[in-house]
């Protein structure tokens, strides 16, 4: 296994809102999910090839996706062991009624304000570290092109890519450490683990169709074509923000060093296995 480490930089706070029931209340995870880092990455891909990022629009509309291609699994981006991390909750307003189709208008009914307040969360730390593998590290190199570019990253935020590392070799061992990225809770389950005091969270994967696996590599990554996916899967992971004292043994993807990436994570979002 192969794998390129990006430092991200935020400029500000970020949201990256938790569906479904994060309505009124707009909670956001405290880590990059997988599929908005593959999309913030496809995007700095089209920008280095010189193409114009694409428009977004609302769900009515079955707007395209825009992610990397299946071959390169983005893995998250999570905050640096040494940078700060927290999650700041606030009020903000927001439209009363959720039927609405127009981004960013508040109006009037009459004379009664159609808007109300909402309990907002911004997710904000100093650097992120995220992760790309593949099988092969053909293709990883156009990765080694996008340090120093940016742009949005979820629902609220911005971040620039600081560096970005030579491509890795990763070795597979079962070993007892703390994972690097989030690892589905159908490890645990597997492996009859009782872990407590880490954070769980609800996340989707993409889909994949068919035509995803005849792809190459410069297929659907630094081009303007939409990608093979069809809609999302959810799953369960378990994030592990902070040391509870004793961490899990998992089979790992490493360095040997302070890259330990979940064997299953890679397995679910290539849909190998089920969570």
């Amino acid at each position: 296994m192969y794998c390129v480490k990006l430092t991200l930089q935020p400029t500000a706070a970020m949201t990256f809102r938790i569906l479904p029931g994060s309505i009124l209340n707009i909670a956001t995870y405290a880590f990059v999910p997988p599929t908005t880092f593959s999309g913030y990455l496809r995007r700095l891909g089209m920008m280095s090839a010189g193409l114009d990022i694409p428009e977004t629009l609302i769900n009515k509309d079955n707007p395209p996706i825009y992610a990397l291609p299946s071959q390169y699994l983005a893995l998250g981006a999570y905050p640096a062991d040494s940078a700060w991390r927290g999650v700041h909750r606030t009020y903000r307003k927001g439209m009363r009624e959720f039927n609405h189709d127009s981004f960013s208008r508040l109006y009037q009914d009459e004379d009664k304000a159609n808007f109300q307040l909402h309990t907002w969360e911004y997710f904000i730390t100093e650097e992120l570290v995220g992760y790309i593998v593949a099988d092969s590290p053909q293709g990883l190199e156009h990765f080694q092109d996008l340090e120093a570019y940016g742009c949005k990253l979820g629902k609220e935020g911005f971040a620039v890519v600081s560096d970005v590392s030579d491509i890795l070799e990763l070795c597979q061992e079962t070993i007892a450490a703390y994972p690097s990225t989030i690892t589905p809770m159908e490890a645990f389950l597997q492996s009859n683990q009782f872990v407590g005091g880490c954070d769980v969270y609800n996340l989707y994967r993409y889909n994949w169709t068919a035509k995803a696996q005849a792809q190459t590599d410069r297929d659907g990554f630094l081009d303007a074509q939409p990608s093979a996916v069809d809609g999302f899967v959810p799953f369960v992971a378990a994030y592990f923000s902070r040391d509870i004292g004793q961490p899990p043994t998992l089979n790992y993807y490493t360095d040997r060093d302070n890259i330990h990436i979940p064997v299953s994570l890679v397995n679910l979002l290539r849909d190998k296995i089920h969570a």
